[in-house]
């Protein structure tokens, strides 16, 4: 079957909020404490269907034939004080359905948003990915990202 990447349209936003609360339970599961859990279908659909239309987001999926199997959502940031950043690219959210992996949906994902990023004024493509998460470490690894910044937390509740 045919990897196909294209832009997002508002009808995506079901499908593609499906994939968004597996991700969120995901980082959950990493640091719960971290991570709250305010996502609910109705709400990451209507999120997501309203940044398919939004002019500095950059929303895509990923099809194989006509299945969806992932997306990527981000940003474009002309400034940035608070990261100290100028014209970059936010990455949000990159998910691929498990059993769509290493066929190269993330890659096309990621190279479709390089793309759409440039065309957008962006000179870097910036994005978090969980501390545990070594799967996504790797990839962006491999994909020529580099680390710059470390998060900590600290919970004051305990």
């Amino acid at each position: 079957m045919t990897l196909a990447v294209r832009r997002a349209v508002p009808e995506d936003a079901r499908k593609i909020a499906e994939f968004a609360l597996k991700l969120f339970a995901q980082h959950r599961g990493y640091a719960p404490e971290r991570f709250v859990d305010l996502a609910n279908a109705e709400g990451a659909e209507r999120y997501y269907g309203l940044r398919t239309t939004a002019a500095e987001a950059i929303v895509l999926i990923a099809e194989k034939g006509e299945e969806t199997i992932g997306f990527l959502y981000g940003e474009f940031e002309r400034f940035d004080y608070a990261e100290l950043l100028e014209a970059a690219f936010w990455v949000h959210d990159l998910y691929v359905a498990a059993d769509s992996r290493g066929i190269g949906a993330g890659s096309a994902l990621v190279e479709a948003a390089k793309n759409a990023a440039i065309e957008l004024g962006a000179n870097k493509i910036v994005l978090m990915t969980a501390a545990k998460n070594g799967h996504a470490r790797e990839f962006f690894t491999r994909g020529s990202f580099r680390e710059t910044m470390i998060e900590v937390t600290l919970n004051l509740d305990q």
